[in-house]
């Protein structure tokens, strides 16, 4: 890793440290419902068999993904950059009574040895990677033959009129409703620079980078149902930009 690559990293890690703080209460983030819950379960049960499998959440934040599969009887390993989220990790595995671990780690080289997981899951993160067709690559050399990576991502801004007139009123709203700037917090333009998906990450692109890796039975789920269900839980001023294509794409090594 360069210098600038580095430093680059470590100002991700400063703006997720701050970010770990609220992260739960975001509508899209912390799961808001047990009727969300319960879907995003019924989707991991739906690709993967029962048994305690080893699962590595990787760039977990608070976990909130990861934790899901604790409740599903897995064996929950978190790794992320950001210290903060980690703690916000432990103390939520603390307060549930699992026994998952959390290590501080790039999401782009998990430091672990090939073959070790069954299961590489993360939500919301290939978007934040400098390098994720390398990402890709590594995830699947820490996975076991016949493991699966499950990958949740969206195309957060897709350029169009619409979305630019949603977001706008939505940070009007908010701007309004809570006397903050909803854009204080994003990365810089540096950052941004570096990010091949800053706007998310549409589906034809992930599965190109999950075919590059060497996976197969490579397949893309729609994930508009969760995203219908989390929208119940917003007010106005987010409902109407959270308007995303979102999805979860998978394959096997």
């Amino acid at each position: 890793m360069t210098i600038r690559e580095n430093r680059i990293k470590q100002n991700i890690a400063r703006i997720w440290d701050v970010s770990s703080e609220t992260y739960d209460s975001h509508e899209g983030h912390g799961i808001q419902s047990e009727m969300e819950r319960e879907a995003w379960k019924h989707v991991f049960k739906s690709l993967l068999p029962p048994g305690r499998l080893k699962v590595l959440d990787v760039g977990c934040g608070t976990c909130e993904i990861g934790l899901l599969f604790a409740e599903m009887g897995y064996q929950v390993t978190g790794l992320d950059l950001s210290e903060k989220m980690l703690a916000k990790a432990r103390e939520k595995a603390s307060r549930k009574g699992f026994d998952s671990v959390f290590e501080k780690g790039d999401a782009e080289a998990p430091p672990f040895e090939e073959d070790t997981f069954d299961v590489v899951v993360n939500r919301h993160l290939l978007w934040t990677l400098p390098h994720p067709d390398t990402a890709v690559m590594n995830w699947r050399n820490v996975l076991k033959k016949g493991g699966m990576l499950i990958v949740v991502d969206g195309v957060w801004d897709d350029g169009s009129f619409e979305t630019k007139a949603r977001r706008f009123v939505s940070d009007f709203c908010t701007l309004l409703a809570e006397r903050r700037n909803p854009r204080k917090g994003h990365y810089s333009r540096e950052i941004d620079n570096e990010l091949p998906n800053r706007h998310g990450v549409p589906p034809e692109k992930m599965l190109e980078y999950f075919r590059a890796a060497g996976f197969k039975n490579v397949k893309d789920l729609d994930l508009k149902d969760i995203m219908e269900l989390q929208k119940k839980k917003m007010p106005f001023r987010k409902r109407i930009a959270y308007n995303y294509k979102y999805h979860l794409i998978y394959g096997e090594k």
